[in-house]
Formats: C-alpha cells, sequence, structure tokens
C-alpha cells in the first residue's frame, strides 16, 4: 500500500508539473484523449501484471495487438462490386459484337458501358441481341473501346435531388449498397451510399448530379459478420496464451525466448496476410467504433474535480469498513488517512474551481494598460476603483470563448485619469467567468473499470489469486502445498494475451487504421513499465491492481508532458522515461533494503 501511494504521489507531481509548464494539458481534448489513451494502455498493462505475479515476463503483447488490430478489420473488410459485370475477351466492331470470357446473365434491353482497371470514360451501349457468351450491341463498339469488363449501367427513370432519391428499374439493389452515376457520354461520376429502399425508389447519402442519366449499382460484400469477427480475434487471443502457457508450464522453455519469439512471429504473420497493407474500417461500423470512441456524460471541470475526489474518499472509507468486517485487531488496521485527505482537497479545488472569482489588484497611480493572465473559461473583466463610496466600475471588456490560459490586456486606464484619478484610493481588475469547460468521460475508461474491478476480485478475494501469488513467492513450495502451478502459470498467460487482444481491438477502433508495421510497437515496454512501477515485482509474488492502473497513468501523463512541453525535446522520449522508470525500481529497491534493515534491528534489539 505504501508502494501505491508513493508512485501515486509522483503521477501527482508530474501532472501539476505539466499543467504548470503546457497551457494546452487541461484542455477538454486533451484531458479526454489522455483518459481515453490511460484507460487503453491500463487494459494491458493489467494482462501483463498477471504474468509478472507469476514471475514471468511477456514481450510479445506490442505484436498480439498488431495482429489483433490488423485481423479486426481485414476480417470486417467491405468490398463494392457492380452488381453485373462480365470480363471482355474480344470487341468484334464490324459485326457489333463482344465476346466475354464466360456466360453472363444479360437480357435484350439491357444497359452496358465498356471499360478496364484504368478506364474513366466509356460510351453507353444497348444489348441488342444475346448469344452464345456474346453480346450484339447498338451502337456498334469501335476497336478503340478499353478492353477488360463489361458492366450493367441502369437508366434513372426519375430523379429528386431535393429529396435525395432516385427510382431505378430492375436494379435490386439494397441498404448499404453504393451508386455510382454516369454520364449519357459514359463519364463516370461521383458515388453514393444507398441508405434506404421501397418498391425500386432508393434513397441516397448524396444527391445524384443534373446531368447524371445512369448508374453502375455496386454491390456491398463483407467478408465476415462483426460478431464472428470479434469471436475470431479473441479465439485467436486465447489460443496465443494457451500456447505460451504451455511452452513455459509444460515444456519448461523460458519465458523470456517464448514471448520474443512470438514477438517475432506475430507481427511477421500480420505482414504476411496484410501484405503490409494498412487496415482500417474507413466509413464502414460507425457504430462498432463507438465503443472505443464514445463519450459518455458532459461534467465540467467543477463536478469532475468533485467526483474524482468524492470516489477516493469512498474507497478510504469502504476501505476502512471492510477492516472492520474482517475484525482485524485495531493495533493492524491501516487508516486511510492519506486517501480521505487527499480526495477532501480534491473536492475543495473542485469547490473552488466553481466559486472562485480572481482579483488581479492594479496600483492606483498605474497609467498604462494593464495584462492579465485569464483563466479557462473567463468571461469578461472589469475594471474597479474603489474611493469613498465604495467599489465602482469604471469600464469592462467581454473576451471570446478560449481553451487556455492567456493574457490579454485589460482596459485602458486612461478611464481612471479621465475620472479624477486622485479621489481613488485602489483600483483591481474582476475577471468573471462564463461556463467551465466540460469533460465527456471516454467509454474505454468504463471499460477499464469494469475489467480492474473483475481483475481485483479474482487477484485479492479468490482463491486462483491466491495460488498466482503463491506461485510468483515460491513456486516450489506452491507445488508441494498443493497447487496445480503448472494449470496457473497457463491461466495467467491466457489472461494477459486476451486482455492484450481486448487492447488491440480497442485500439484499432480508437485510431481506425493499423499499419501491420509499427502498430503496437513498444506497447509491451509501456505494459511493463505501467506495472512495474505500480507494484509488480520482476520476481513475482507482489503487485495491485490499482498500483498498476496508477502506472499507467503515470506514464501517459509523462508522454503528453514530453509532447506538450516545448522545452523537452520529442526525439529524446525514450530516454526520459526509461530513466524515470529506471529511477522508481532502483527507489524503491534502496526503500526495501531500508526497510529490512530496520525490521532486522528491531527484531534483534527486541532479542
Amino acid at each position: 500500500m505504501k508502494k501505491t501511494f508513493g508512485i501515486f504521489g509522483l503521477l501527482l507531481v508530474v501532472f501539476l508539473a505539466t499543467a504548470y509548464m503546457a497551457d494546452s494539458f487541461l484542455t477538454p481534448f486533451n484531458l479526454e484523449n489522455l483518459i481515453r489513451r490511460t484507460s487503453l494502455f491500463g487494459i494491458i498493462s493489467i494482462g501483463v501484471a498477471f504474468v509478472i505475479i507469476t514471475g514471468g515476463i511477456d514481450l510479445s503483447i506490442g505484436s498480439v495487438i498488431c495482429l489483433v488490430g490488423c485481423g479486426l478489420p481485414f476480417l470486417l473488410r467491405v468490398d463494392y462490386q457492380p452488381a453485373q459485370q462480365a470480363a471482355l475477351a474480344e470487341i468484334n466492331a464490324s459485326q457489333a459484337t463482344v465476346t466475354l470470357q464466360a456466360d453472363a446473365n444479360f437480357s435484350p434491353g439491357d444497359h452496358l458501358r465498356l471499360y478496364d482497371s484504368t478506364a474513366k470514360n466509356g460510351g453507353i451501349y444497348t444489348v441488342k441481341q444475346v448469344g452464345d457468351k456474346t453480346l450484339t450491341l447498338d451502337p456498334a463498339p469501335t476497336d478503340n473501346d478499353q478492353r477488360g469488363s463489361v458492366v450493367q449501367v441502369f437508366p434513372i427513370d426519375q430523379s429528386h435531388s431535393e429529396q435525395k432519391t432516385i427510382t431505378l428499374a430492375n436494379a435490386h439493389l439494397r441498404t448499404r449498397d453504393q451508386v455510382t452515376f454516369v454520364e449519357a457520354d459514359g463519364t463516370v461520376g461521383q458515388t453514393s451510399r444507398i441508405t434506404a429502399t421501397q418498391n425500386g425508389r432508393y434513397t441516397i447519402h448524396d444527391p445524384p448530379t443534373a446531368t447524371a442519366q445512369y448508374i453502375v449499382g455496386l454491390h456491398r460484400h463483407q467478408r465476415t459478420s462483426v460478431p464472428v469477427a470479434l469471436a475470431m480475434v479473441l479465439l485467436v487471443s486465447l489460443v496465443i496464451g494457451l500456447s505460451h502457457g504451455y511452452l513455459v508450464a509444460k515444456i519448461k522453455l523460458q519465458p523470456f525466448v517464448v514471448t520474443l519469439c512470438g514477438l517475432l512471429l506475430y507481427r511477421g504473420l500480420t505482414r504476411g496476410f496484410t501484405e503490409d497493407q494498412t487496415q482500417g474500417f474507413q466509413a464502414e461500423y460507425p457504430n462498432l467504433r463507438l465503443i472505443a470512441t464514445a463519450k459518455l456524460g458532459q461534467l465540467d471541470y467543477a463536478q469532475a474535480l468533485g467526483l474524482f475526489g468524492g470516489i477516493i474518499i469512498a474507497a478510504g472509507v469502504g476501505w476502512l469498513l471492510w477492516q472492520r468486517k474482517k475484525k482485524a485487531p485495531a493495533e493492524e488496521r491501516r487508516w486511510p488517512i492519506v486517501p480521505i485527505v487527499l480526495g477532501v482537497a480534491i473536492a475543495l479545488g473542485g469547490v473552488y474551481q466553481a466559486k472562485h472569482i480572481p482579483v488581479i489588484d492594479v496600483p492606483a497611480h498605474e497609467t498604462k494598460s494593464v495584462k492579465a493572465d485569464l483563466p479557462l473559461g473567463a468571461r469578461q473583466i472589469s475594471l474597479e476603483a474603489r474611493g469613498a463610496g465604495g467599489w465602482k466600475q469604471l469600464d469592462q471588456q467581454t473576451i471570446l470563448p478560449h481553451d487556455r490560459p492567456q493574457e490579454v490586456t485589460v482596459p485602458s486606464l486612461e478611464t481612471l485619469r479621465q475620472s479624477r484619478a486622485g479621489e481613488w484610493t485602489a483600483v483591481r481588475v474582476v475577471v468573471t467567468r462564463r461556463e467551465l469547460p466540460r469533460i465527456g468521460i471516454p467509454a474505454p475508461c468504463l471499460i477499464l473499470i469494469v475489467v480492474a474491478i473483475a481483475a481485483g476480485i479474482f487477484l485479492n478475494h479468490t482463491i486462483y489469486g491466491r495460488y498466482l501469488l503463491a506461485l510468483g513467492r515460491n513456486e516450489e513450495a506452491a507445488k508441494y502445498s498443493g497447487i496445480n502451478t503448472d494449470r496457473m502459470l497457463i491461466l495467467a498467460y491466457v489472461i494477459c494475451s486476451l486482455l492484450a487482444g481486448l487492447g488491440g481491438m480497442l485500439f484499432v477502433m480508437d485510431v481506425n487504421s493499423a499499419q501491420p508495421v509499427d502498430f503496437g510497437n513498444f506497447y509491451e515496454l509501456y505494459a511493463i513499465a505501467a506495472a512495474v512501477l505500480g507494484g509488480c515485482s520482476l520476481r513475482g509474488g507482489e503487485g495491485t491492481i490499482l498500483g498498476v492502473i496508477i502506472g499507467a497513468c503515470l506514464m501517459r501523463v509523462l508522454k503528453n508532458m514530453i509532447t506538450l512541453v516545448d522545452a523537452i525535446p520529442t526525439h529524446i522520449e525514450y530516454a526520459i522515461i526509461g530513466a524515470v522508470i529506471l529511477a522508481g525500481v532502483t527507489v524503491d529497491e534502496l526503500i526495501k533494503r531500508y526497510a529490512a534493515k530496520r525490521a532486522a534491528a528491531k527484531q534483534q534489539d527486541s532479542t
């Protein structure tokens, strides 16, 4: 617990330092992004913590994230193909025929367009006669026509641009299919998505051009359904965890070797099946992406601080009540003074944010304009002077909305000079606020809370969690006490891999793009560092879920600090992070040795 408080204190120091040095740090956009990314890294950090608790290590986290993050959009890839098309084999201009490479379901009266993959223009033809793999066209095609494919086009019977609807005959298109508009001369225009269909009348996302007379219907082809794709990537994560656990527990291979090989293997497989092509959802699956991108609720700064402080106070009181329920002796109870005091301080900070109206004092003899450092949410500044009758407003200025503290010039004190400055004994500038900036709670934050609660209950309040801790402290002793250590090792790697798979899905839903070459690079290092800084010992047998989350917060705030503070070069990011991790681990080890020496000295004195 002491180590948890220590890492939280370090997090608080880094947070306040960043807020002081970077004006954009406390903006709603940055805070929302920080919370979301911290939640994503927190999920994978909890997974790797289970492996570290057993005394193992998993270096393949980043590659598993890459495999899942690229595999999910790969499985959900959507292609649009013409509703009716056929490959051309030959054009006979003298006989006005074209020969197809295979039979096609064309009928007399159908309208066709000849093109290849590079053709942007091509004439419109009408099918006069259908033969054995041959079509007679009107007008006759020329030998100069592009050869490649023949695609059926549908004439637009009626168009209502203001209603975004078109009427087609025998097109047989469905909702979420697409249409490409074609001019009378065969010129291809815009492409639009079908949003609704009813009796040959189609509602489209964008209105057609006025000169469009035909459309090419594009059927939507999806590789797999969303539930199947999600199940497949999670199954892959499960298999990876089982294989790692089996190799470590049964074959007795070193965890470092197994997971290092996994790091290379999964990255290579991903680059292989994707052919190094960027994977993403594009405009598809907006509802699916809400899992990682949605924001729940809107809290202003004061409400957010009050809520956070209240949660800390409630956690401290809950801890105290839980100790009493266990009927622990009074001398063994740990009173949560620090969290309660910290929670009260944060809650009072929220009250201060909500009620405080800054006042900037100005000397009475000042004759120049005054520059005021305006806080977030400043609405207007007023120049006031105090005389025999009290404070009187002399001038005021409305402030445009801004998302970061700024320095502006307050109304000129010429007003004061013109109003008999000698009558005033004091002058001040009063800043009033508009509504405080509001922050939405990212959806991944709620997912992290659920995962953290489940992991905390499993680790601290189930027999299997105690088995994992015992395994990490002494594997031989755990085995002789009747614990199936092989099974517990496999379970730890499965949990780690599954949470890495969950993180990979959320990461790609968040950014909507995954490059097989570098997606997930160094994520395993961030996760391991967060777990170690949060109290997980690399020797095993020690660690808390709360500490891991705080460690993940520290890593993300530190990275955010490096990005926002101009005085810190971004190219030394990894050097700074490595130095912080090394310092934290070193200090922790020194504190442990000091505590052990003190305990030994006390025991010697007592004897």
